[in-house]
This record gives structure tokens, C-alpha cells and sequence, in this order.
């Protein structure tokens, strides 16, 4: 029995990256404020 090799791909959306990156980093500068917050 030969097994066949499925892929799941799909053509990458333009800009993605772009607000994947901004969005991590506005999360992490609001946690660096709420965790920075009580020694200000």
C-alpha cells in the first residue's frame, strides 16, 4: 500500500507579517507598563 503525501499550503497574505510584529509589540510594551506601573 503506497501512502500519499498531503500538503496544506496557501498563498501568504500581504502584510500579515507586518501587523502580526506591531501588534506583539504593542502587547508587550502594555504588559512592560502594567508590570513597570507600581515602581513609577
Amino acid at each position: 500500500m503506497t501512502e500519499e503525501i498531503m500538503i496544506l499550503s496557501h498563498e501568504p497574505v500581504p502584510g500579515y507579517r507586518k501587523v502580526f510584529h506591531i501588534v506583539v509589540l504593542v502587547a508587550v510594551l502594555y504588559l512592560g507598563i502594567i508590570f513597570l506601573r507600581p515602581f513609577l
